[in-house]
């Protein structure tokens, strides 16, 4: 049973995104009845309760201190991805407001599995009864009963698969200081290319349209453009229009004969924005 639980659970937190059992994680003691298994960054625990569609209720603890929960039972037909608005209990406290997201039809069971913060992983331990409820509609009653024991092999594993990252980690410190491929080529990061002056001057009020002082026009022009190579403003087009085409143009033509950068290996894309306002006598 104990790799059937595993894999049930390594499932369900592949659904969750999450990492799953390494191929040689240690085999530890069943405890209190409860599967114990351990994985990258967290170790559990499960149960297979007897009842309809035999559920099984997993509880990993990680690294980090979340807690990630996976129910799965026979006869539900909960959908892959989808997402569930559930309440839990654990004895008198309750867990809500993450949403818990389907399994799906991939695997014998269905169900759902859900992400909670530090505080989770203490009460289960210490809880009585676990359960879940979709709005008023008891999803699952299940009983805790061995859980405290179980939860203190979770920490023993827990410890253990702390040691193996830290003794990973000091492993790769050793030979940080030695390159991957002493021969590859080295590649130089592009610069990227500095404006020469003030783009906000590269438009000013003297190059209002004479079109547009007459007849008022006033807005906002955002544009987007190419600088090249050799640090020129190429390209200009309009993103967002002021709400008159001259003053557009009047926009892209300005920043295209007064816009320089400095020269760089390869083109870039900027955006801009600038607002006409017609001058004060």
């Amino acid at each position: 049973m104990m790799k059937s639980l595993r894999m049930s659970f390594a499932a369900g937190a592949l659904a969750a995104g999450c990492a799953t059992s390494p191929a040689l994680a240690r085999d530890w003691p069943t405890t209190a009845g409860w599967e114990v298994f351990e994985g990258d960054d967290y170790c559990g625990m499960a149960l297979e309760y007897d009842g309809k569609g035999d559920t099984v209720l997993s509880v990993a603890k990680r690294l980090d201190g979340d807690a990630l929960v996976i129910v799965t039972n026979y006869a539900w037909s909960a959908k892959k991805g989808e997402a569930y608005d559930l309440k839990f209990y654990v004895g008198d406290q309750v867990f809500s407001g993450g949403k818990s997201i389907g399994t799906g039809e991939s695997y014998e069971r269905k169900g759902f599995v859900t992400l909670f913060g530090a505080d989770f992983f203490p009460a289960f331990a210490s809880g009585t009864s676990f359960k879940v409820y979709k709005g008023d509609t008891l999803v699952d009653s299940l009983s805790l009963v061995g859980s405290a024991s179980a939860s203190t092999m979770v920490g023993r594993c827990l410890a253990h698969v702390r040691g193996l990252r830290a003794a990973e980690e000091r492993e790769r410190n050793r030979f940080a200081h030695i390159p991957d491929d002493p021969f590859a080529e080295t590649k130089t990061a592009p610069v990227a290319a500095v404006a020469q002056g003030r783009p906000e001057n590269w438009v000013s009020v003297d190059d209002y349209p004479p079109s547009s002082l007459r007849a008022g026009e006033e807005g906002t022009t955002r544009v987007k453009y190419t600088v090249s190579a050799t640090g020129r403003v190429e390209n200009c087009v309009v993103t967002s229009s002021s709400g008159s085409s001259a003053l557009d143009r009047a926009t892209c033509s300005s920043l295209t004969r007064r816009g320089r950068y400095t020269p760089n290996a390869q083109s870039s894309e900027r955006t801009t924005a600038y607002t006409w306002v017609l001058p004060k006598n």
